[in-house]
């Protein structure tokens, strides 16, 4: 008799990294410990902007975690070129030091978060899954330097508030809050896409092109 071939469920799919570094030891421990995860796997590599900018979009990369500090062409000059050879790819900015002006820089550019490289293997794995949720994570020390930064911004959030609709302006409160898609539906009480609509009306009215940068400009709107 034959034997009836057993049926197993299939793995699901791992998520696909970029990441882009100069400093060899840190890509080494960044490389082992997405593979070892079992649910990461980094599928392109690069120690430069340029070399990261002619990654073909095949890789289907889903995140690319690029460095500030680069040699040559830093990172944070680098996000919105990257981002758009790599439409499908969500950036979170890696650096050691809490610059502003690059944070800045990276945040109008299309990074979606940022993380201290001394944050430990735990919030490079949360950053990670927080952006693939459609979230903005940001470690605390890189959340407060915005926010000051935001203290000290021009004022002209009343006029820019105007502009969004009361259901914009909840959506972007939650959002602003670090509320992922999901949350704020269940919040809200509407439907996913229907927070998605509300956030690309937000996009369009605010002239930003990120969830992160809408956050950043809501926050200007609280404490200019």
């Amino acid at each position: 008799m034959a034997e009836t071939g057993a049926i197993f469920p299939k793995a699901p799919p791992r998520i696909r990294v970029g990441v882009v570094d100069d400093d060899p030891h840190f890509m080494l421990y960044l490389e082992s410990l997405l593979g070892a995860s079992g649910r990461h796997e980094v599928v392109a590599t690069a120690a430069t902007a340029e070399a990261a900018l002619s990654w073909p979009t095949e890789a289907g990369i889903h995140v690319v975690l690029l460095d500030v500090g680069l040699p040559g062409r830093r990172g944070s000059a680098a996000v919105a070129e990257l981002a758009a050879r790599q439409p499908q790819a969500l950036i979170v900015m890696l650096t050691a030091t809490t610059d502003d002006e690059a944070v800045l820089e990276s945040i109008r550019g299309g990074a979606v978060g940022y993380v201290l490289k001394g944050g430990g293997e735990e919030e490079i794995f949360a950053a990670i899954e927080d952006a693939l949720a459609g979230g903005a994570p940001m470690s605390p020390a890189i959340a407060r330097r915005v926010l000051g930064m935001m203290r000290q911004a021009v004022k002209g959030g009343a006029t820019e508030l105007a502009a969004l609709s009361p259901r914009e302006r909840e959506v972007l409160e939650l959002v602003a809050g670090g509320a992922v898609d999901k949350e704020v539906a269940a919040r809200l009480g509407i439907s996913r896409s229907t927070v998605k609509n509300n956030l690309t009306s937000i996009y369009a009215k605010w002239r930003v092109r990120t969830r992160t940068e809408a956050a950043v400009k809501f926050w200007r709107t609280q404490t200019g």
